[in-house]
Order: C-alpha cells, then structure tokens, then sequence
C-alpha cells in the first residue's frame, strides 16, 4: 500500500510539474523582437519596406507602428494582429494585401509581445478590450476639432493570425457593424486547447489530457476567452464581410478546426495548401497567383473598395465565394 501511494504522488508530483512547464511556456513566451528578425532575415519595421511610420502607444503602454497606407483617399484604417510568440515584425510579412487600400494601417504588440512592457500575456483575453478601445479611439477621432477629418477612418478592417486571429474576431464582434469593412481571421481557434495539444504533439509529447489541463490553468490566470463561433455568427448576422484562411499543411491550428469554426458559423473558408501554420497569408504580393492572394484580391475587390454606404447594404458573406 506504501509504495503505491509513493508512487501516485510521484505520478501526480510528475505530472503538474510537466502541466506547470505548459502554462509557463504559454503565458511567457519568448519574444519577436529585432533580434529574432535578424536572424532570420525579415525587415525590423516599417523603414525597411521603404515605408513611412511612427510608433505610437495603445493598450497598457505598449507599443504599434502607425503606417502610412497607399490610398490617401481611401476611408479604410487596418489593424494587423500577430499571432502567439510573435510581434508585429511578423505582421509586416502580411501587410502587402491592405497596404495599397488603406489610409493607414496600424501593426500592434500584444502584452507579453515583442516590444511590450515586461510581463506576461493574457493569451488575448484582455487584449481583446484593448483592441476594441483602439478601435473606438481611431473612429473617434473623426468628431475630434483638433484632428482634420480627412485624417480619421470611417471604416475599420481587423486582421489577425492565429491568437490574433481570434483577437480580432471577438473584437469586431464588440464594434458596431457599419463601422467594419471586414474581417480576416488567419487560422483561429475556438479554444486554447488546440494549439496547447498540437504544439505538444509536435515535440513528440502526451497531449491527453494535459493540453486540458494546462487550459484550465491558464483560464485562471488569464480568464476564460468567449467563443470565436458565436462572434462570427454575430459578424454574419449582422452582414460584416468575414474571411477564414487554414492551411491543410498546418500542424498548429489544424485545417479540421478552422473548417468546423467556418461550417458552426456559416462564414467563407479559404483553403490553402502550400503553407505551414507561421507562413499563412504572407507573401500575398499583387502578383501572387495562390488561392490566398487570389481570395484575398476577391475580399478587398467586394468588401474595401466599395463606398461606405454599399458596405453597410452588402449581402450576407455566407453569399461569397469560398475556394475549395
């Protein structure tokens, strides 16, 4: 009797050791700061890209690159979202679709991202209040005397990947709906659980039920995210123009996932098959000829390039095309 108590508390010992190893992985991770980007060859900020900036301050004093966009005319602001262990360095890979129709374009760092204030992350549970809050700054300013009008966005477009990707879902479902030209959700996932099990099956870990387990415990550290399916239903009802892209190739945020999100949710799914889970939609330059560049040249043609007025009297977007 001795021993196999001995040897369940060595098992329990064992295993909130490894389930502890998780949540502190997933609620610190390592940053995406320059010099991750000079390793390996990716451009430090805007400037490199040719591009005119400034850095200004959002959320809990982090930080974002304020951009200048290539349609000065255009009554579009973008918000590009990262994804988990990343920064917007990395969102500068997928800049190039909103770049040439967007006034501006605004590449944030999440708490315990990139350039952020030491400290942990909240797994986009409260970034997402973050995120609605720049939101409505950047719609208010057009009532602000001290900001010409001209200067402010009337129409907002939320970019995200993977933890931005839900980010920026549950956020577009707090705006009002006549303020979105749209949304784009790069990989999401319905529950921290998904990308938990699969980063463990990847290093040739048990996932079962520790990838569980670690959710509950990063739930009471972080708080419980809401549910991506019921803010993309709410996006569809009330007639916001949404696009998922998932890759058949990604091991992070599995194809299966994102299809269950999409046919929960009634929204279009993009299906890509060239690229892994940290490469979606990057490279998706005018000239590309992938299914993602081509969805995404569809997107911006139905969604951004229409008056503000025909975007608040489009169709549902279960009525766009989806890829196969």
């Amino acid at each position: 009797m001795g021993l196999v108590l001995l040897l369940f508390v060595g098992l329990l010992c064992a295993t909130l050791l490894f389930v502890w190893g998780i949540v502190r992985d997933a609620h610190s991770p390592s940053r995406a700061t320059i010099g991750w980007a000079l390793a390996r060859k990716l451009p430090v900020d805007p400037a490199a890209l040719g591009l005119e900036f400034a850095e200004e301050s959002w959320g809990a004093n982090q930080t974002a690159w304020r951009i200048r966009g290539g349609a000065p005319s255009s009554d579009v602001t973008t918000i590009i979202i990262h994804g988990w262990r990343r920064s917007r360095i990395d969102s500068l890979r997928r800049i190039h679709p909103w770049l040439g129709v967007s006034k501006c374009l605004w590449l944030v760092d999440l708490a315990g991202h990139g350039d952020a204030p030491e400290g942990a992350t909240t797994l986009g549970v409260r970034d997402v209040d973050a995120v609605v809050t720049l939101a409505h700054t950047l719609l208010g300013q057009s009532g602000d005397p001290s900001v010409a009008r001209s200067a402010a966005p009337t129409r907002l477009v939320l970019v995200g990947h993977s933890l931005g990707a839900a980010i920026a879902v549950r956020a577009a479902a707090q705006l009002p709906p006549t303020t979105l030209a749209g949304v784009v959700a790069i990989a999401p996932y319905e529950s921290l659980k998904e990308p938990l099990a699969n980063r463990l099956r990847a290093r040739a870990l048990p996932a079962v039920p520790f990838a569980q387990l670690a959710q509950h415990w990063l739930h009471a550290l972080c708080g419980r995210e809401k549910s991506v399916i019921e803010a993309l239903t709410q996006l569809r009802a009330n007639r916001v123009r949404t696009l998922l892209i998932a890759s058949t190739q990604d091991t992070v945020v599995r194809f299966e996932h994102v299809q269950h999100i999409a046919q929960c949710a009634q929204v279009p799914l993009i299906t890509v098959t060239e690229s892994a889970h940290d490469d979606l939609a990057t490279g998706c330059h005018a000239n590309a000829t992938t299914p993602c560049a081509r969805a995404l040249r569809e997107f911006l043609e139905t969604a951004l390039c229409t008056s503000a007025v025909t975007s608040r009297r489009a169709e549902p977007v279960s009525t766009m095309k989806t890829e196969p």
